[in-house]
């Protein structure tokens, strides 16, 4: 018969060393990661022509859906009227058929 004399366990302490500028680049990770996400999303553009029509358009689109935020920018030849980034391409078809009852010829634009 054998008797065990004393028992030993480790401490349940653990420490964990990390270099100093870890916070910084976990920060920087996060920061491109959301710049990436952004860039593939989908959004609706709901027009592109002359400056005039342009501004006709986002007024209009402002009046009719007051709780969505619709941006003019331009591109060579055209400004566009663009509204919404949705992370998947079943929100954005779902906000789109909302939008084409006023503006039928509004189309999701993939990432």
């Amino acid at each position: 018969m054998l008797l065990a004399s004393g028992i030993y366990a480790q401490d349940n302490a653990l420490i964990v060393k990390t270099p100093q500028n870890l916070d910084d680049v976990l920060e920087r990770k996060l920061s491109l990661d959301k710049k990436r996400l952004k860039n593939n999303q989908f959004t609706i553009q709901i027009f592109s022509g002359n400056y005039e029509m342009a501004q006709v358009f986002l007024d209009s689109f402002s009046k009719s859906f007051p709780e969505k935020n619709a941006k003019l920018t331009f591109e060579t030849p055209n400004y566009k009227i663009r509204t919404g980034m949705f992370g998947s391409r079943l929100e954005g078809v779902q906000t789109l058929d909302k939008i084409r009852i006023k503006f039928p010829d509004a189309f999701l634009l993939k990432p």
